[in-house]
């Protein structure tokens, strides 16, 4: 088995933040994404694999370190989930499959239980949607069926992690997977995840995502701050999110706001904003 990290996105839904990171290194609790999911997949279940990139694709090879068992792939134009089928000659039985924008605990030893039988093409992480702000999945027991449109209230939805055996992976013909597995009438089970789970696909979610992720390593401060982070003493900032190289001086007041980095900061006052070097907007 070998790990894919889908990391090429623009990141459109987190404009102004992506214009500055690949969402995949957007850090939490001052680590980028990117690395949290690399020390599950590397370091505690032993495997390597393989990390498209795109959009600001440097930083994502840069936030992945010099470890080596990664391979990257860098697209000109992004494909969806074709790019899978790139790694079809590197791999010889399972390849897991992992979306770069969010964060959980992937339950491999879960979804390796799902994969007994010769009829099975691969397993779906999936877990319940209250809000309905997703697109749905229909299952009948533990077995996957179809995908629905955004809006059913306490349905099922894609978690960001899948198993592909390799004769499922060579029949994905389009961007996006599920469409392939209904055409080709793939047998793909599910596994209920009900752990942490931190959607980074807004500005407003990302902040969310960093409070949510403090209290689960259980953090004693209430921001979150990247490497060369300095605070004045005269300052005061709550519940914010600081990217690299901020610098906050006298009169600053900040309150659940998002500076991305590389700036210096005196008298200002804000609550629920970005601080950018691009201007300052609010939380849509």
């Amino acid at each position: 088995m070998k790990f894919f990290i889908l990391a090429g996105g623009y990141g459109k839904r987190a404009v102004p933040l992506s214009l500055f990171k690949a969402k995949a290194v957007f850090p939490l609790n001052g680590v980028p994404l990117l690395r949290l999911l690399l020390k599950q997949l590397q370091v505690q279940h032993g495997l390597e694999g393989f990390i498209n990139t795109h959009h600001l694709g440097e930083q994502v090879v840069q936030a992945a370190g010099h470890g080596g068992g990664i391979d990257f792939i860098h697209e000109k134009e992004l494909s969806g989930s074709m790019v899978l089928r790139q790694v079809l000659p590197f791999f010889s039985d399972w390849l897991l499959a992992v979306n770069g924008d969010t964060f959980l605990e992937i339950p491999l030893v879960m979804l390796l239980e799902k994969l007994s039988g010769p009829d099975v093409d691969g397993v779906l992480l999936v877990r319940s949607d209250p809000s309905g702000a997703y697109a749905g999945l229909r299952c009948e027991g533990d077995v996957f069926r179809e995908v629905s449109r955004p809006g059913s209230a306490g349905g099922m939805m894609y978690a960001g992690v899948a198993l592909f055996k390799k004769k499922a992976l060579e029949k994905i013909d389009d961007e996006n997977f599920f469409n392939s597995i209904r055409s080709w009438n793939l047998h793909f089970n599910t596994v209920f995840y009900d752990g942490i789970w931190l959607d980074i696909g807004t500005p407003a979610s990302y902040l969310q995502a960093n409070h949510a992720y403090r209290a689960h390593v259980h953090a004693q401060h209430s921001n979150s701050l990247s490497e060369n982070v300095v605070i004045s003493p005269l300052a005061q900032v709550e519940k914010s999110v600081l990217w690299d190289n901020t610098r906050l001086g006298a009169g600053v007041a900040l309150s659940e706001c998002i500076v991305t980095g590389d700036m210096e900061l005196e008298n200002i006052s804000r609550r629920r904003c970005i601080i950018s070097q691009r201007g300052i907007f609010p939380f849509q």
